[in-house]
């Protein structure tokens, strides 16, 4: 079984994968119960409104800066690019059921 912290980079590698491609289905099996999305732009969004807003896009590119693991918890930290600009994420991830899933997520431009 992989370590947690090969798993968390790629399901956050994935993420980016699956809003580039607007893989709904796919998001929504990653995202926890409760979930709380802050944009670049400041606006806070549940999961309804995060998934309203991903549809095929230009391609990302996502490059993971830290993964610290505490238990069934998880802070990931990471670059994403889309053509000429940048976003700093911090996510962060609880394990349920056996799972990874995305509770928290603040993107901010970079």
């Amino acid at each position: 079984m992989q370590d947690d912290k090969a798993i968390l980079e790629q399901l956050n590698v994935q993420i980016g994968i699956a809003e580039t491609n607007g893989d709904l289905k796919w998001l929504v099996d990653v995202i926890a119960s409760e979930f709380a999305f802050r944009r670049a732009n400041g606006k806070i969004d549940g999961a309804v409104g995060f998934l309203k807003a991903v549809k095929p896009s230009d391609p990302r590119t996502t490059k993971i800066k830290s993964i610290d693991v505490y238990g069934d918890r998880a802070v990931v930290t990471c670059l994403v690019t889309m053509g000429d600009r940048s976003f700093h994420n911090i996510r962060l991830l609880i394990r349920q059921d056996g799972q990874w899933k995305l509770l928290g997520w603040a993107n901010e431009p970079q």
